[in-house]
């Protein structure tokens, strides 16, 4: 009899899963944070040249998993929501490892009027609420994405030319094309010389990326190159993005447009810009901010697992 219908999890991390969702709920139930649900399908998929959507077609009528809810819970603020939260399955092709699963659980809220250091501060009460000791035993540090690159490479990151960045990387093992991006190179030498100096007891929020790397968010008002995004770490492993909201509806066609350009220089299949998020933003989206919270990873966290696919009931493979 074949092994194949088994669990990719065990019991004991599915009870923990259970009671980390229970604990989630209970967060925003004390903040008066609404749950809300909306569709893992939709008309428009992502635009972003490194996220992957899946298209699934009904006789010709097209339509995407969604990497993520937010295009269709910032409709929901338009329309008067409030402070929200989602618990739902996202989708994302092409990636699976030990961090990353094609089908994966988000933890998405909004909360109006929220400034970046109120967002990040709750993104850190969230994360510690779930994690053991509520973050007695931990420190809490707050970097900026320019100093935390000054540190690991003696400047800011975006202070080097695009060969030198080149050479950074190859000496890291990269292993692209001939001629990455700007972008790209960005993205690796994060990954992999900045974050590894994280201390890995400690909770780290990195903020005020590059603009080129935050096309959703608002710019920061005392310096328009960068943007008002985060991110959070725990154990160097990558937890939580988010923003201040951009609310302009033109800028975000923009974007939109330029992530459209970046797709075709890579050969990317097109993607469509959600019409209906950019007429909710001219409607008019309330000032907001948001993130989203990996919670497969925080599952990892707590259960002490080495990979994703021991803390969801069936993984990519075994579904």
């Amino acid at each position: 009899m074949g092994n194949d219908w088994r669990p990719t999890a065990s019991i004991k991390n599915l009870h923990v899963r259970a009671t980390l969702l229970a604990n989630a709920r209970n967060f925003f139930s004390q903040r008066n944070v609404f749950e809300v649900e909306t569709p893992l399908l939709a008309a428009y998929g992502a635009t972003e040249a490194n996220i992957a959507s899946f298209e699934l077609s009904d006789e010709g009528d097209v339509k995407y998993l969604q990497t993520s809810p937010e295009y269709a819970m910032k409709r929901l603020l338009a329309a008067g929501m409030g402070d929200c939260y989602q618990i739902c399955k996202s989708f994302r092709a092409k990636e699976a490892g030990s961090l990353h699963n094609p089908e994966f659980t988000l933890v998405e809220w909004y909360r109006l009027d929220y400034s970046l250091q109120a967002i990040m501060q709750e993104t850190v009460e969230f994360i510690n609420a779930l994690l053991p000791n509520g973050g007695a035993d931990r420190e809490v540090r707050y970097v900026s994405y320019g100093d935390s690159s000054e540190g690991a490479l003696g400047k800011p990151m975006w202070d080097f030319s695009h060969a030198q960045l080149y050479a950074i990387a190859q000496n890291k093992g990269l292993i692209l094309k001939e001629s990455p991006s700007l972008e790209e190179l960005h993205d690796f030498i994060f990954s992999n010389c900045i974050v590894p100096t994280f201390d890995a007891n400690d909770i780290t929020v990195i903020y005020h990326y590059p603009v080129s790397q935050a096309s959703l968010a608002k710019l920061d008002e005392d310096n328009e190159n960068l943007a008002q995004r985060f991110e959070v770490f725990f154990h160097q492993i990558e937890l939580a993005n988010g923003f201040v909201e951009l609310t302009d509806a033109q800028q975000q066609y923009e974007r939109f447009k330029q992530d459209q350009v970046k797709r075709q220089l890579n050969t990317l299949p097109d993607m469509e810009i959600d019409q209906r998020l950019i007429h909710a933003l001219q409607h008019g989206l309330p000032q907001c901010a948001g993130v989203a919270v990996g919670f497969d990873r925080l599952v990892m966290l707590v259960s002490g697992a080495a990979s994703i696919s021991e803390v969801i009931s069936f993984d990519w493979d075994c579904a």
